[in-house]
């Protein structure tokens, strides 16, 4: 006969601080950039390369940061217009 324990419930720490705001992690990477833009990630990264979406390279990775998204949509549009 198989022995098992109860587990105890587990109950937040009030001390414990949230790593994300109630809209999302404040850097996105460039697949995330592109689902939340709606750009291809193509796009995407051909606006880092060129320089009109800033990003911050992390090892190997670019990060960018929501605002920035943010603007480049909105510099998009007023192109657009």
């Amino acid at each position: 006969m198989a022995h098992f324990r109860k587990k105890s419930p587990v109950v937040p720490s009030v001390e414990t601080p949230k790593t994300e705001s109630k809209t999302g992690p404040r850097g996105l990477r460039v697949a995330e950039v592109s689902a939340y833009t709606g750009a291809t990630v193509c796009a995407v990264r051909a606006a880092i390369r060129d320089g009109v979406l800033p990003a911050i390279r992390l090892g190997k990775r670019d990060v960018v940061l929501r605002e920035d998204a943010d603007a480049w949509l909105n510099a998009l549009r007023s192109a657009a217009a």
